[in-house]
């Protein structure tokens, strides 16, 4: 039976198109070849296809983890301690005092009185420090302690306030707070504490505080409150 003249055209376009479609089939099949062989090597590599959702997750959870960090940081640097131990509005450490002025004016101070001058670095959220300054105010301390030294303190903040006066002075901050200098009656240095003899200040009692200050101003020698010298 013979083809009609209408059928023609048809198995025309027909072939046309599957000759364009045949002669196209090499590149997509090269395309799916790729992505197989991609996926097959991230496989053996022990990698895996994250889609965007899954960055996202990743992603808010940095997120939560930073403000956790920060809510943290800011417990971390509010002082814990009970009001019934210390005076709460007793903050020997002042965050808005300009302390390079303040070390300035108790230097004359403490070479006008002849007096041992001891500049203190640290913090109000500080337990160790406020304890230091607290042992420094009972009055078997201060009895010794009244016409001999002259006391200042310098507030660090959370370590980014005053640095520069620390390391002008010679104070290094890295052991943690307090850290003292102490200065002798005719203005002269006699040393710090950067080796931790004041870090652990909680532990202390007045008494070994008072043995402290009186083996700087006999001896000139800065060691451990809790220290054999």
């Amino acid at each position: 039976m013979g083809t009609s003249t209408s059928a023609r055209p048809i198995r025309s376009r027909f072939l046309t198109l599957f000759s364009k479609s045949r002669a196209g089939m090499p590149f997509i099949g090269g395309i799916l070849t790729g992505g197989v062989i991609c996926l097959v090597v991230l496989r053996l590599s022990g990698l895996a296809v994250v889609s965007q959702h899954e960055i996202d997750k990743q992603a808010q959870l940095v997120a939560d983890l930073q403000r956790e960090n920060y809510e943290l940081t800011d417990d971390l640097f509010n002082y814990q301690r009970p009001d019934g131990v210390f005076d709460p509005t007793d903050l020997p450490y002042d965050e808005l005092a300009d302390a390079h002025a303040a070390v300035a004016d108790a230097r004359q101070q403490a070479l006008r009185a002849g007096e041992f001058l001891m500049v203190t670095f640290g913090a109000n959220w500080c337990m160790d420090c406020r304890t230091l300054y607290h042992n420094l105010k009972t009055d078997d301390v201060m009895a010794y302690t009244d016409g001999v030294f002259h006391f200042t303190n310098v507030d660090v903040g959370k370590f980014n306030r005053n640095r520069d006066l620390a390391e002008e002075l010679g104070v290094d901050l890295a052991r943690g707070i307090p850290v003292a200098i102490f200065f002798d009656a005719a203005g002269n240095k006699i040393g710090t504490t950067n080796d931790g003899q004041l870090e652990t200040a909680r532990f202390y009692s007045s008494k070994q505080i008072l043995k402290f200050v009186r083996d700087i101003a006999e001896k000139s020698v800065i060691a451990a409150p809790d220290s054999f010298q």
